[in-house]
């Protein structure tokens, strides 16, 4: 498992769990710049669907 660094759930990353990089959630939504600037992670982990869906509706 991945953890997400903003709320240390499972991140469902496809390449962490040895699958295809274009088989993962990510490839088909735009993580907002705001969010990968708002959160202070290393950017080696993926944040997860849950934290971008939640700040897509709420923001920083």
């Amino acid at each position: 498992m991945s953890e997400c660094p903003l709320c240390k759930g499972d991140n469902v990353c496809a390449i962490s769990n040895g699958k295809n990089p274009e088989s993962c959630w990510c490839m088909n939504v735009q993580i907002p710049a705001q969010l990968l600037e708002c959160a202070a992670y290393d950017r080696e982990t993926c944040i997860c669907q849950t934290c971008v869906d939640e700040w897509n509706k709420k923001g920083c």
